[in-house]
């Protein structure tokens, strides 16, 4: 999942320089449409207590080239958030550093930290905020 995210941000970064005459960015784009749609984890059940791949990880609104194939989870994606969110506002990190346990104290909060604008972010493009 983290190297199609790289793919996504080549394309986009390609597109905003208007240089899309390097490659042929219709092909890419239609790889990384099955390649994100594979990659989601459409098991909805593991994602409250796994290291798994969501919707967000490649789209962040609708409008998003891929929304379309990814539509259920996307949307399910966002009541997810909703109904996992813990009292202090964060969400739980579902994974951790086992063989740095001292270390991961403090990055879990900064992980948290993260979690909570991601998710904030996800849901405001949906408008659900």
């Amino acid at each position: 999942m983290h190297t199609i995210t790289c793919y996504l941000r080549l394309v986009k970064y390609i597109e905003e320089a208007k240089a899309t005459d390097m490659i042929d960015l219709t092909a890419v784009k239609a790889r990384l449409s099955g390649l994100i749609h594979s990659c989601i984890t459409q098991e909805t059940a593991e994602w409250e207590t796994s290291y798994v791949c969501k919707p967000s990880q490649f789209l962040d609104c609708p409008g998003s080239m891929f929304y379309a194939g990814n539509q259920k989870a996307a949307d399910f994606e966002c009541d997810f958030i909703a109904r996992t969110q813990l009292d202090d506002g964060s969400w739980n990190i579902t994974w951790d550093w086992d063989n740095y346990p001292s270390q991961w104290a403090i990055s879990k909060n900064w992980w948290k930290a993260n979690g909570i604008i991601l998710n904030l972010l996800y849901l405001q493009g949906f408008s659900k905020l």
